[in-house]
C-alpha cells in the first residue's frame, strides 16, 4: 500500500542514488500496474501489467493485430502467450494470410485486442460460409439449368430478406436458407424437376478420394468419369456446408461418417478438418477444445450415388467359406469392401473388422441386417472410433 511505497522511497533516499536514478524508480513505482515495452523502431507502448505480444501488436495497430502470427522479444523467438516485462523491445511478426485464432481472446488481456480478435474471427467465418454458400448456390443453379449472376442474385435480396449478396451466400453457407429457396427468388417460375437416375456406376468405383477445392467438395473416383475421366466434374462432387474453403477435409479414420449422419468437423492446424458423426467416441478427445468443433451437414441429392467410409465389426463362424460369404453379400448388396483384417480368430470363430463403402445410413443399416441374416454370422454392428 501507500505506506509500504513510501518505506521504499525513504530506503531508496538513504541509499543516496542520485537525483535521476531517484526520479526514476518513482516513476516507475508509481506505473507498477502497467509495463512499458518498445518497438523496434523505439515507440513506446504502455500496457496493463499481464500483457501478452497479441495485446502489444493490437496496441501499434488493429492490422498488426490482426495479421499477427509471431514475435520476437529482446530479439529472441518467443509464444505468443509471454507475458511482457518494462523495457521488452517486441517485434510482432506477420502475414496478410493470418486471421486471428478465436482462443487468442482468452489470451489478451486488453479490452482493444479482446474486441478486434471478436470481429475479425466473425468476418473470417462470415467471409468462409459466404464462400460455400457461393458454391453450394452454383450447384443448384446448375442442376436446374438457369443463368446465374450477381445482378440477378440482388434483385432477390428483398424476397430472401437479406441487406447484401455476402450476407445471403453466408446465410446459405450456415445452413439457414436453402439453395431452392434462393433459386426460387431469383426465378419465381421454377418449377423442380427430378434429374434422370445416374447408370450405375462400374467396378472402378468405391475408392473414396477427397479433393482439395474451394467449397470442400468431396469426390468419388470412378464416378461421373471415372479415373481417366473429367477430374473437375462437378457432379461427382458433394458439398458439406459449413467448412472453410481451401483446406483439406478427410473423414475419421476409424468408422467414417455417412449421409445421414448427424455429422461434426474438427480442425487440426496445419492438417485441416476430419469429418466426425456425432457419436463417434472419438470426439470425446476433443471436449475441452470447443475452438475447434465445426458445425457441418450434408447437402446431398436424393439420386446421387458416391460411396462414403463406414467400420464394421462381424463376427462369423469358423468355417470354410464364411469369409466367402460375407464378402458375396456386401458385393450383392452393391457396397464396397475398402479393407477387410481379422482382429481376433479362435477354433470356432473369428472377429473381422471391415472397412465399407454405402451410399448412405439407410444402405448401412440394409448392409448389417443382411449380414445378421446370413447362418454363418453371430453377430455384425457399426463401429465408432
Amino acid at each position: 500500500g501507500a505506506f509500504s511505497w513510501l518505506r521504499r522511497t525513504v530506503r531508496l533516499l538513504a541509499e543516496g542514488d542520485s537525483p535521476e536514478e531517484f526520479l526514476e524508480h518513482t516513476k516507475l513505482e508509481l506505473f507498477q500496474d502497467q509495463v512499458f515495452c518498445f518497438t523496434p523502431k523505439g515507440r513506446l507502448i504502455a500496457l496493463p501489467r499481464g500483457a501478452t505480444p497479441i495485446d502489444f501488436a493490437y496496441a501499434v495497430h488493429t492490422d498488426i493485430g490482426d495479421t499477427c502470427v509471431g514475435c520476437r522479444i529482446n530479439g529472441r523467438p518467443m509464444p505468443l502467450r509471454s507475458e511482457l516485462h518494462n523495457g521488452d523491445e517486441v517485434e510482432i511478426i506477420t502475414s496478410a494470410a493470418q486471421v486471428p485464432p478465436a482462443v487468442w481472446e482468452s489470451i489478451a488481456i486488453t479490452g482493444k485486442a479482446k474486441s478486434a480478435i471478436r470481429r475479425a474471427t466473425r468476418a473470417a467465418a462470415r467471409k468462409q460460409y459466404a464462400g460455400l454458400g457461393r458454391q453450394i448456390v452454383e450447384r443448384a443453379f446448375e442442376r436446374a439449368g438457369r443463368p446465374l449472376a450477381d445482378s440477378l442474385l440482388r434483385v432477390a435480396l428483398p424476397r430472401l430478406g437479406q441487406p447484401n449478396i455476402e450476407d445471403m451466400l453466408a446465410a446459405v453457407g450456415r445452413g439457414e436458407i436453402p439453395s431452392a429457396n434462393v433459386l426460387k427468388g431469383v426465378y419465381p417460375d421454377h418449377h423442380e424437376e427430378r434429374p434422370a437416375p445416374k447408370k450405375k456406376s462400374n467396378g472402378e468405383d468405391g475408392w473414396f478420394g477427397l479433393k482439395r477445392a474451394s467449397g470442400m467438395l468431396f469426390r468419388v473416383p470412378g464416378i461421373g468419369g471415372g479415373r481417366k475421366g473429367n477430374g473437375e466434374d462437378k457432379h461427382a462432387a458433394v458439398p458439406i456446408r459449413g467448412l472453410h474453403g481451401n483446406m483439406p477435409v478427410r473423414f475419421a479414420p476409424d468408422g467414417g461418417a455417412v449421409p445421414g449422419d448427424r455429422i461434426v468437423g474438427i480442425f487440426t492446424k496445419g492438417e485441416g478438418i476430419t469429418i466426425y458423426p456425432i457419436h463417434a467416441l472419438a470426439l470425446k478427445d476433443f471436449e475441452e477444445e470447443p475452438d475447434r468443433w465445426l458445425d457441418v451437414r450434408w447437402d446431398m441429392d436424393a439420386l446421387d450415388q458416391e460411396r462414403f467410409p463406414a467400420r464394421l465389426g462381424v463376427t462369423a463362424l469358423n468355417e470354410p467359406g464364411s469369409l466367402a460369404d460375407v464378402a458375396r453379400l456386401i458385393g450383392d448388396d452393391e457396397a464396397n469392401i475398402s479393407n477387410l483384417r481379422i482382429v481376433k480368430s479362435a477354433p470356432d470363430f473369428s472377429e473381422m473388422v471391415i472397412d465399407v463403402e454405402v451410399r448412405d445410413l439407410k444402405h448401412l443399416n440394409q448392409l448389417i441386417a443382411g449380414l445378421r441374416r446370413l447362418r454363418v454370422v453371430s453377430s455384425a454392428t457399426r463401429l465408432n472410433g
